[in-house]
C-alpha cells in the first residue's frame, strides 16, 4: 500500500480524498478502533472522518500533512462521540498521545517535519498574542478549559453569538497573520 501522498496534493494545498482514503484508511481504521469499542460505532466515525473531510476539503491550509489533517478530523469526532454517548470527554490526552506517537514515525523518516511544525505553533502563539485581551480569554476558555461556547458566553457575560462572531474574526486574524508571506 502507497502511504505517500503526493507532493502536488500538498502544495497546491487541494487534497485528494481518495488518494487519503486508499493510502490512510486501514491505519484510520486501526486508530479509530483502538478509541471507539463498538464496531458499528468504529465505522460510522470512519465514515463520519471521511465525509466532512469531503464537506471541508476546501478549508485544508497546507499547514499539514494531509494525512494529519485527517487524523485530526478523526480526533475530533471521537471526541465529539464521546461527550454525546458519555456526557464527557474520555481518553482524549491518550488520544492525543497515540496520535502523537503514530505520527512520529513521519517525524523520524522526516525531522524537517517536526522543526516546520514547531515553528508554525511558535507563530500561531506569538499571532495570538496580538489578539484582543478578550478574545485571548475566549480561546483560552474554550481550548485550554473545553468550555462550550455557551458556557463561555455565560462565563464572561455576552450573547454566544458575540462568541461566535470574535472567534471568526480570530480565525481570519490567525490565518492572516499565519499565510505565507507573497513575493
Amino acid at each position: 500500500m502507497n502511504n505517500a501522498i503526493s507532493f502536488q496534493t500538498i502544495t497546491s494545498n487541494k487534497i485528494d480524498i481518495e488518494e487519503l482514503y486508499k493510502s490512510q484508511n486501514e491505519k484510520l481504521r486501526r486508530f479509530i478502533q483502538k478509541k471507539i469499542w463498538h464496531n458499528e460505532d468504529a465505522e460510522e466515525i470512519l465514515q463520519l472522518t471521511y465525509l466532512e473531510a469531503m464537506r471541508c476539503k476546501d478549508k485544508f491550509t497546507g499547514s499539514s500533512k494531509p494525512e494529519t489533517w485527517l487524523f485530526g478530523i478523526a480526533v475530533n469526532l471521537t471526541r465529539n462521540y464521546f461527550k454525546q454517548h458519555y456526557g464527557r470527554t474520555v481518553l482524549m490526552d491518550e488520544m492525543t498521545d497515540t496520535l502523537t506517537q503514530e505520527l512520529q514515525h513521519d517525524w523520524d523518516e522526516n525531522p524537517a517535519t517536526l522543526i516546520e511544525n514547531e515553528r508554525l505553533l511558535n507563530r500561531t502563539m506569538e499571532a495570538i498574542t496580538h489578539l484582543p485581551d478578550e478574545t485571548q480569554s475566549i480561546l483560552k476558555l474554550i481550548v485550554d478549559e473545553d468550555f462550550s461556547y455557551q458556557a463561555t458566553a455565560d462565563q464572561i457575560g455576552i450573547p454566544i453569538g458575540t462568541i461566535r462572531s470574535r472567534l471568526s474574526r480570530a480565525r481570519q486574524t490567525l490565518k492572516h497573520y499565519l499565510e505565507p508571506a507573497t513575493v
